[in-house]
C-alpha cells in the first residue's frame, strides 16, 4: 500500500511497486483515483483506493477504515503522522519513506525503493513500459510538444516553444500541441495541430505511440517516460538528477546557468531529432 499524491508522484512509484513485485508484493495504491487509476494497466498493480473519497478520510486521522491487518507490508511516502499511524493499524509490516530526497546524486525514484532495501532488491533495468489501451490513441507518429507544468517557474518561455514548433515542422516533424488546465490563458495561435485536455487515458495511449514528446519538468513528462517513449525534458529550478522521469529514452536539457530561460532553442531541437533509442539517454 503506497500513499502518493499528484500525477508524477504517482508515476514515480513505479520503480518502488515493481521492485516489490519481484520479492513476490502485489500493490495496492492508495492515491488520487483520478492519476492511479492508469497504473492499474501494469500487472503489478491489484487495486487502487481513492485517497480523495469521503470513506478514506479517517486514514489521514490516525484511523484505518478498513480490516486490520489486510496487508503484509504498507510503504507511506508522506510525513503525515496520521496516516502512518492508520499504515500500522493497515498492515504487518510498515516502512516509513521520505517524500522529498534525502540526497541530490539519485533520481528520487531510486530513493523511495531503496527505502524497502530490507525486502526486496532495486530493480535497476528499464522498467516495462505501461500500456494504455491502443484504442485510445486518436493519433500516432506525432511530435508532441506541451508547454505547461504545475509551477510557472518550471516553463520554458512559450515564444521558445512556438520558435521550436517551426523549426521541427521545417525538419519534417508532424507537430501537435497539448493543452491542459495549466495552458489556460496561454496564446491559442500556435503552430501545429493542438489537444485540448484529452484525459489521462488519451494522452497516455497518443504518448504511447508519438514521435516524440517535448516538455518542462511535469507530470506529463513523467507519464511520457512511463508509456517507453522518446522524450526531451528541459529543467530549470528542479534537479534533473532527482526529478527526472524514469522511462528507457529520456533526454535532459538545461542551460549551465539552471536558468530556464536560457535554454537555446537550437540545443532543444538538435535533443529533439536526434530520438535517442539506447535505454537511459541523456
Amino acid at each position: 500500500m503506497v500513499r502518493i499524491g499528484a500525477l508524477g508522484d504517482v508515476l514515480l512509484t513505479r520503480r518502488l511497486t515493481y521492485s516489490l513485485s519481484l520479492a513476490g508484493f502485489r500493490s495496492t495504491l492508495l492515491a488520487p483515483a483520478r492519476h492511479a487509476l492508469l497504473l492499474l494497466a501494469d500487472p503489478w498493480i491489484e487495486a487502487v483506493l481513492d485517497s480523495e473519497a469521503p470513506a478514506l478520510a479517517p486514514a489521514f486521522e490516525g484511523v484505518w477504515p478498513g480490516q486490520s491487518g489486510a496487508f503484509d507490508l504498507a510503504c507511506v511516502i508522506s510525513r503525515q503522522e496520521g496516516l502512518v499511524i492508520a499504515a500500522h493499524q493497515a498492515a504487518a509490516v510498515v516502512v516509513s519513506v521520505s517524500p522529498t530526497p534525502l540526497r541530490e546524486d539519485a533520481p528520487i525514484w531510486a530513493q523511495w525503493a531503496e527505502a524497502t532495501s530490507e525486502i526486496t532488491s532495486l530493480f535497476r533495468g528499464a522498467l516495462p513500459a505501461l500500456r494504455p489501451k491502443a484504442a485510445d490513441a486518436v493519433l500516432s507518429g506525432a511530435s508532441l510538444i506541451h508547454p505547461g507544468s504545475g509551477s510557472t517557474a518550471k516553463n520554458w518561455p512559450v515564444e521558445k516553444f512556438l520558435a521550436l514548433s517551426r523549426q521541427l515542422q521545417g525538419l519534417g516533424h508532424r507537430v501537435v500541441w497539448i493543452r491542459g488546465p495549466a495552458e489556460v490563458g496561454q496564446p491559442d495561435a500556435w503552430d501545429g495541430e493542438r489537444i485540448d485536455r484529452p484525459s489521462l487515458q488519451t494522452l497516455a495511449a497518443i504518448l504511447a505511440v508519438s514521435r516524440i514528446f517535448i516538455g518542462n519538468d511535469s507530470g506529463v513528462s513523467h507519464l511520457a517516460g512511463a508509456t517507453g517513449t522518446s522524450l526531451v525534458v528541459l529543467f530549470g529550478p528542479t534537479n534533473p538528477t532527482v526529478w527526472r522521469p524514469d522511462g528507457p529514452r529520456v533526454q535532459v536539457v538545461r542551460a549551465a546557468s539552471g536558468a530556464l530561460e536560457d535554454i537555446s532553442v537550437e540545443s532543444v531541437v538538435m535533443a529533439a531529432d536526434h530520438e535517442p533509442q539506447s535505454p537511459g539517454s541523456t
